[in-house]
């Protein structure tokens, strides 16, 4: 796989989407279960390569949004090997993909790859409803992707 392009896997093959932008930002809680700190992806993606019949004249340019979540999570733990899972199983806003129409992002899990400065590289993985069918016919996309971070500044 190669880096700064989503991998959207559906039923009929595999779509890429190059990354747009890639950021992070760090929100504080006060360290207790009912407000912990917040880790916060946000990737944009331009219009997508190899794309099938039913989603070619589209021309979707999708965002996906993660919001994972730790009791405390340190600047200083931001290092490689570093890794969250938000599963937003009750199909909450904790995860969202956006194609045609927010749908919810399930299954969410992210590693730190490499970091440099401010920069973190992260894989990112999850699952969506089918982007171009709502109705449950299709299986869940599968969304990978492997991309440098910038740090996003208030």
């Amino acid at each position: 796989m190669e880096e700064q392009i989503l991998y959207l896997s559906r039923f009929c093959g595999i779509e890429t989407y190059p990354v747009k932008q890639a950021v992070w930002e760090l929100i504080e809680g006060d360290g207790t279960e009912e407000d912990p700190d917040m880790l916060c992806l946000g990737m944009r993606f331009a219009q997508g390569n190899h794309l099938h019949e039913d989603t070619r004249s589209l021309q979707a340019e999708p965002f996906w949004e993660i919001n994972f979540y730790k009791t405390k999570i340190p600047m200083n733990i931001l290092q490689i090997g570093f890794d969250l899972e938000q599963p937003n199983e009750a199909n909450e806003a904790d995860g969202s993909f956006y194609y045609l129409e927010h749908q919810p992002a399930r299954n969410n899990r992210m590693e730190i790859l490499a970091r440099d400065g401010n920069r973190l590289k992260i894989r990112v993985s999850g699952s969506t409803e089918d982007v171009n069918y709502y109705d449950g016919s299709k299986p869940e996309n599968r969304l990978q992707l492997t991309a440098w971070f910038e740090k996003e500044h208030p």
